[in-house]
């Protein structure tokens, strides 16, 4: 009976021992695979503000070698899926754009907005492939916060103002310190957007115009007359954009004199 008892406890111990052993192996091949997983080339989650809509939505933004499917969590969970099938899933794909829809505030306040996806990190983690090959996993993590900046005032030229075609134009914006809750923010950069007010072209993606990211200290550029079409509308707008890479924008509109 004694020597039954010590093989037991022999078997016992030997089975806790490889089982730790395992346990640690598994351990070091889950932190391995984590090391090793290929980092998305970015991964961006922000709030987009129209003031002059006055509408609310998040965007985001992902870039890698290639993937195929992407999952993005927060601090409650799954917020959204991505699976690419077909040919151009097994090919792989690498930069993806995506943009909720935006509610009025009169409909849905900014409050209720921000409880879809509250302030921390988000995860994006899927498969990676190129080329029809699997490559393993890839990850990403973006900072989400709710520090929404204010419009800037866009002051040059005025709404509906007839401008030359014949002269340079100077376009200019106020300067944004402030959230819409009237707190202190860092703007890091503004984003100027000029285009025809037009139809988009049937194949062609994007309209004719510029857009161009300025630095936090500049509010005025000019534009050279040659970039004006005579009898022309153009849509502007200018975005403040913070450091958390929240955004603002204002917008407007003016012609070009035939």
């Amino acid at each position: 009976m004694e020597n039954k008892t010590i093989i037991l406890l022999a078997v016992i111990l030997s089975t806790s021992l490889v089982t730790m052993y395992i346990n640690g192996q598994v351990t070091s091949a889950q932190t391995l695979a984590s090391d090793t997983a290929i980092p998305l080339k970015e991964a961006k989650l922000n709030i987009e503000h129209n003031v002059k809509d006055k509408d609310t939505g998040f965007q985001g933004f992902i870039d890698s070698e290639g993937w195929n499917t992407i999952t993005a969590t927060g601090p409650d969970g799954v917020v959204l899926n991505f699976s690419g099938i077909g040919n151009l899933g097994q090919l792989g794909l690498t930069e993806l754009f995506f943009e909720t829809v935006e509610p009025e505030n009169a409909d849905v306040s900014i409050d209720e907005i921000l409880k879809v996806l509250p302030e921390g990190e988000y995860q994006f983690k899927g498969s990676a492939i190129e080329n029809g090959e699997e490559q393993g996993e890839t990850i990403g993590t973006a900072l989400l916060t709710h520090n929404i900046p204010q419009g800037p005032d866009l002051l040059s030229p005025v709404e509906n103002d007839t401008v030359s075609a014949d002269e340079d134009l100077l376009v200019r914006w106020g300067q944004v310190n402030k959230t819409i809750d009237n707190s202190d923010i860092n703007i890091i950069a503004y984003q100027l957007i000029i285009e025809k007010d037009e139809d988009p072209r049937t194949n062609m993606i994007g309209k004719m115009g510029l857009s161009m990211y300025l630095p936090s200290n500049v509010q005025e550029i000019t534009i050279p007359s040659e970039f004006l079409e005579p009898g022309t509308d153009y849509k502007w707008e200018v975005l403040a954009i913070e450091e958390s890479g929240n955004q603002s924008l204002n917008s407007s509109q003016f012609s070009v004199s035939t």
